[in-house]
C-alpha cells in the first residue's frame, strides 16, 4: 500500500507491482482525469525540472515515457545547446553536451505517470481517502492503515505500508502513537519565494532561440532570479525567484516589473506573449530532512520515502529525480529480499535512503545556508561552488562537467580531474559584466 499519488508514490507503486500481488495507492485529493493541477500539489503551478538521471530512471520503469510526453507536446532538447544560463559572472555560449532534456508542466508528467500506473493489472488507485493512522496487530508491526472518507471510517490491511504523502506527512505522530521516540529534523530555510505564470505564443510569433532560461539566486547580492522553460501546448512557463526579503510580484504589472529588473531575456520575451494563467505564488521552499534512519527501532511493515523523509528547495530541481532514485533503491532491496527469501527490512531501507539523499541535500543546502550566518565548512563549500559557477561561462569543459554534476549523471569525482580542478581553483580568466539586483 502506498500513501500518496505524487511522483514518489507513483514511482514506488510501479516498483511494488513487480513484487506484490496487489498494490493500492491512497490519495486524499480527487485525482483529475486530465493534465490539471490539484489542490494537494500547490507547487504544481510552478516550473519543474526532471534531471537527466531522473529521466533515465523513469524511462526504465515506464518504457516509451519520453515519446509519450513528446507526443503530448513536451519538447526534447540538448541542455548545453538550449539553455540560456544567466550566471553571476556571465552567460556561457551554447555547447553541445549530448544531454537530452525534456521540459513539461508538473501536471502533465504526473497525469501520464498516473495513467501508466493505473493501467498496471496489480495496481488500484483510490482517491478522496484520508489516512488517519497506522493499523497494527502487535507492538512494532504495521499491518495497514486507517482511512476516512467524509464521515465514513475504515481500515485497510497491507503487508507493507509506504508513506509517500509528502511534506504534509503525519508519520512522526503515528510513530509516537506506537511508542517510538520523535525523530530529529534538520531544516534549512533560505526563505526563497516563487511567482509563476504561463504564456502562449501569438499566431505567427516565433519562439525564442533558447529552450530554457536559468538565472539563479546567489547570496548575498543576487536576490532575484528566474527559471523559464518551453513546455507543452506551445507555451512558456516562467517562474520568478526572490530571496533576502525581496518582495514577490502579485499582479500582472508587478510580474512584468520584476522581470525587467533581471539581467536575462525574460522581460523582453514575455512582453510579446499572451498570459494564459494568473500569477501564482509559492513560499514553502525550505529544505527539511527527518532522521528516521537514526531511530533505535523501526516498525515492521513500514517504510517512508520522498518528501515525507527529505524535501529540497525546488529551485534546484532535484525532487522528482530523487524520488526516482528512491524507487530504484526499493526495487533493489525487494529483489534482494526475494533472493534471500526474507521480508523487507524497513530500518535498513531508511538507512540506505539517507545515503541516497546525501548528495542532493548538500547541493541544495550549501547555497541556501549562504543566506544565513554559517560555520566555516559551509562557507568553504560555498566558496568552491561559487568559484566553479563563475568559471562555467568561460570554460566549456568546466560547464560540461558541472552540468553532469547538476543532472546527477556524474558524481563529485567528475571534478577531481586535476586539469579541471586547477581551472576552478585559479578562477575564470575573464570577468563577466556584473549587475547586481536588489529589492
Amino acid at each position: 500500500m502506498v500513501i500518496g499519488a505524487g511522483m514518489a508514490g507513483l514511482a514506488a507503486a510501479r516498483v511494488l507491482a513487480d513484487s506484490f500481488e496487489a498494490v493500492t495507492v491512497i490519495e486524499r485529493d480527487t485525482l483529475p482525469s486530465t493534465s490539471a493541477p490539484r489542490a494537494g500539489v500547490p507547487q504544481g503551478h510552478h516550473v519543474h525540472g526532471l534531471l537527466a538521471l531522473g529521466a533515465k530512471v523513469f524511462e526504465g520503469y515506464f518504457p516509451g515515457l519520453r515519446a509519450e510526453l513528446e507526443q503530448a507536446g513536451a519538447p526534447v532538447w540538448d541542455w548545453g545547446e538550449g539553455l540560456c544560463a544567466v550566471l553571476p559572472n556571465g552567460t556561457p555560449p551554447p555547447v553541445p553536451m549530448h544531454m537530452p532534456i525534456q521540459t513539461f508542466s508538473r501536471p502533465l508528467l504526473e497525469h501520464v505517470l498516473r495513467r501508466r500506473v493505473a493501467a498496471l493489472e496489480r495496481v488500484t488507485l483510490r482517491d478522496t481517502l484520508t489516512v488517519t493512522g497506522l493499523r497494527t496487530a502487535a507492538p512494532g508491526k504495521v499491518t495497514g492503515v486507517r482511512v476516512k472518507n467524509g464521515d465514513s471510517e475504515d481500515e485497510i490491511a497491507a503487508d507493507l505500508v509506504v508513506d509517500a504523502s509528502g511534506r504534509s506527512t503525519h508519520l512522526p505522530r503515528w510513530l509516537a502513537a506506537l511508542g517510538l521516540p520523535s525523530p530529529s529534523t534538520t531544516t534549512v530555510d533560505a526563505q526563497i519565494g516563487y511567482a509563476s505564470r504561463t504564456y502562449s505564443y501569438p499566431d505567427g510569433h516565433s519562439a525564442p532561440p533558447w529552450m530554457g532560461v536559468l538565472e539563479p539566486l546567489r547570496a548575498p547580492d543576487f536576490r532575484k532570479g528566474s527559471y523559464a522553460i518551453q513546455i507543452e501546448n506551445n507555451t512558456l512557463h516562467v517562474t520568478l525567484h526572490a530571496a533576502g526579503g525581496t518582495q514577490l510580484p502579485r499582479s500582472e504589472d508587478d510580474f512584468v516589473a520584476f522581470a525587467k529588473t533581471l539581467r536575462g531575456p525574460i522581460a523582453d520575451t514575455i512582453a510579446c506573449l499572451t498570459p494564459v494563467s494568473d500569477v501564482r505564488r509559492y513560499a514553502r521552499t525550505l529544505n527539511q530532512k527527518t532522521a528516521y534512519h537514526r531511530l533505535p527501532r523501526w516498525p515492521e511493515g513500514l517504510i517512508a520515502l520522498g518528501d515525507s523523509v527529505c524535501t529540497f528547495n525546488p529551485a534546484y530541481g532535484q525532487g522528482m529525480t530523487v524520488a526516482a532514485l528512491e524507487a530504484r533503491l526499493l526495487e533493489q532491496l525487494l529483489r534482494s529480499q526475494r533472493t534471500a527469501r526474507t521480508r523487507l527490512d524497513g530500518q535498513d531501507f531508511q538507512k540506505r535512503l539517507a545515503r541516497v539523499t546525501t548528495f542532493s541535500w548538500l547541493m541544495a543546502t550549501i547555497p541556501d545556508r549562504a543566506w544565513e550566518r554559517s560555520a566555516w565548512p559551509v562557507k568553504a563549500g560555498n566558496w568552491f561552488m561559487n568559484r566553479l559557477i563563475d568559471t562555467v561561462p568561460h570554460d566549456p569543459q568546466v560547464y560540461t562537467a558541472f552540468s553532469g554534476l547538476f543532472h546527477m549523471v556524474a558524481g563529485p569525482l567528475a571534478l577531481a580531474d586535476p586539469r579541471l580542478l586547477s581551472r576552478v581553483l585559479i578562477g575564470p580568466r575573464t570577468a563577466g559584466n556584473l549587475r547586481t539586483t536588489t529589492a
